[in-house]
């Protein structure tokens, strides 16, 4: 499996083709080790494990990748130059989907004396576009890549995050084990829980960042859930979760509890896009939560598919869904918080728990992934980052995880 790096000095990255060439760089801190972070984003192709915006990585013998976006665009990029020892390559892209052409980039990791540094730098030509627009989406790119999904922090509150503990749980008899980020919040506990169920393998560590550290933040335990790594599971931000990772959830309680570190009368469940939808899935009655000898609380589901879902959960639950969401109409989530019939499915009014549903004014679908403040058409629907209701979104969880 070949690693990638991101740092080579700009002195040290010279190319007479590239002379004129335009030039980004981006040069990031994080606390891990130099060889931590190396691991953490250094297979060539294994960018989609981090990255919401791509779909898919294919890696051909001779070290070209193919990467294809959640758009449907694609770029090919080829491997010039790799030095594992001073873990760094340079590779050279042939098609993109920006407005550049005669691209090459340098990806290094080296060490300081707070853990490591992560650098990207790209040379570039304009393709189609003034000097100034390129340079402009190139920038906006490496940033988006690095700031918001990258195990990198680029802000000053990204900053202020510390890591989480990563911790793993064996799912015997299952051939795998669980993985997960931990965050404890201040004190000695036992403490309120709170565990989160990201959308798909590109969102996991973006989830922790935002929500785990959000959430840890107001005083709970937070155990970000990654489903999908132990599994092999790839690609799976446009296609359907598999239902059994419902089950997780009672995994990663069942680990809390065996800790001794949390209050078990307060554990709640928090899951967006898909991992909304197993939120649903997994306290509705008569099924999973039937086996499962610890229970959670109350939980709360962002943008998750409400159609064809009956509603009649065990325990009371908050729905946040955008109002121009075409992903997830609010109005299928409005039938089923009201126990209306929809299409599809027949429901009985009034039994099962109490849902809640806010609806965010103005937003879309996945409004508080900071990765798509540029708005993005995804499989056909809508994605964008809302600070508004992001904000409001905070406040409406912590009121109703409160109660």
């Amino acid at each position: 499996m070949m690693r990638l790096t991101l740092v080579l000095p700009a002195i040290f990255f010279v190319s007479t083709a590239f002379a004129a060439a335009l030039e980004s760089r981006m040069t990031v801190s994080s606390s891990l080790s130099q060889d931590a972070l190396w691991k953490a984003v250094g297979d060539f192709c294994g960018i989609p494990f981090w990255h919401p915006w791509i779909q898919k990585c294919t890696l051909s013998a001779d070290a070209q990748r193919t990467i294809t976006f959640v758009t449907g665009a694609t770029a090919v990029e080829a491997l010039e130059d790799w030095d594992s020892a001073n873990r760094s390559y340079t590779y050279k892209t042939t098609s993109s989907p920006l407005p550049v052409m005669n691209s090459q980039t340098t990806v290094s990791v080296m060490p300081n004396d707070k853990g490591s540094t992560l650098t990207l730098t790209s040379t570039y030509e304009a393709n189609g576009v003034s000097d100034d627009d390129a340079k402009k989406a190139v920038d906006r790119n490496i940033y988006r890549s690095l700031c918001f999904t990258s195990p990198v922090p680029c802000s000053s509150s990204q900053q202020s995050v510390l890591p989480a503990d990563i911790i793993q749980i064996p799912l015997s008899p299952l051939p795998f084990t669980l993985e997960g980020y931990l965050r404890r919040p201040t004190g000695s506990g036992p403490f309120p829980a709170v565990v989160l169920l990201p959308g798909c393998d590109g969102s996991v560590r973006l989830t922790d960042l935002t929500w785990g550290a959000k959430i840890s933040s107001w005083g709970y335990l937070t155990l970000t859930l990654d489903s999908f790594t132990p599994r092999g599971i790839k690609d799976s931000c446009l296609r359907k979760a598999p239902p059994e990772l419902a089950y997780d959830a009672y995994q990663g309680l069942n680990f809390l509890i065996q800790q001794r570190i949390i209050d078990p009368k307060r554990a709640f469940l928090v899951g967006f896009g898909q991992g909304g939808s197993l939120t649903l899935s997994a306290l509705e009655r008569g099924g999973i939560e039937k086996e499962a000898r610890n229970k959670f609380r109350a939980a709360a589901a962002f943008y998750p598919a409400c159609r064809g879902a009956d509603g009649i959960l065990t325990v009371p639950a908050l729905i946040l869904v955008g109002e121009y969401d075409d992903w997830n109409p609010p109005e299928a989530c409005r039938k089923m918080a009201k126990g209306e019939d929809d299409i599809g499915i027949s429901r009985n009014k009034g039994k099962g728990a109490a849902i809640q549903l806010a609806v965010l004014p103005g937003a879309y679908s996945s409004f508080d992934m900071l990765v798509f403040q540029q708005p993005i058409e995804m499989a056909g629907h809508r994605v964008e980052f809302n600070r508004a209701a992001t904000d409001q979104s905070s406040v409406t969880l912590r009121a109703f995880m409160s109660q």
